[in-house]
């Protein structure tokens, strides 16, 4: 990937980090324009972590890291395997006119779903349902 920035003459406009520790997480969020993660994974805790920080996510579409884009509320879900959507949702994300790329907004709902404070009481709720 390094090498086809490098021959797309973007090198100097794309950033490799490789492993981040954690306490260096939030700043490497601040700094991007999203995050474009189109891979199959388990649940995607690193999607909340961007929507948290306001920054528009993409996620693949056939796997558990997409649920917490809320079936694409929250974000973009693109078949993992197919470059053009890839590249076609990173374009409307760019071009900012989605309300899923409004950072304050992206952030208030992804707190609002999945806080401590919200998660405890859906699982109240679910007790007290049984």
């Amino acid at each position: 990937l390094a090498q086809l920035a490098k021959d797309l003459g973007v090198a100097e406009r794309v950033v490799f980090a490789g492993f981040v520790p954690t306490p260096e997480l939030v700043e490497h969020y601040r700094v991007a324009d999203a995050y474009v993660m189109p891979s199959q994974e388990g649940f995607g805790i690193v999607y909340l972590e961007a929507m948290a920080c306001g920054k528009p996510v993409l996620s693949g579409d056939s796997d558990g890291s997409a649920d917490p884009l809320q079936d694409g509320q929250l974000g973009w879900q693109v078949p993992y395997r197919d470059p053009d959507a890839v590249a076609a949702a990173c374009i409307e994300i760019l071009k900012g006119e989605d309300q899923r790329c409004d950072g304050q907004w992206l952030r208030e709902q992804s707190l609002g779903l999945f806080s401590k404070e919200a998660l405890t009481k859906r699982l109240q709720e679910l007790l007290d349902f049984v």
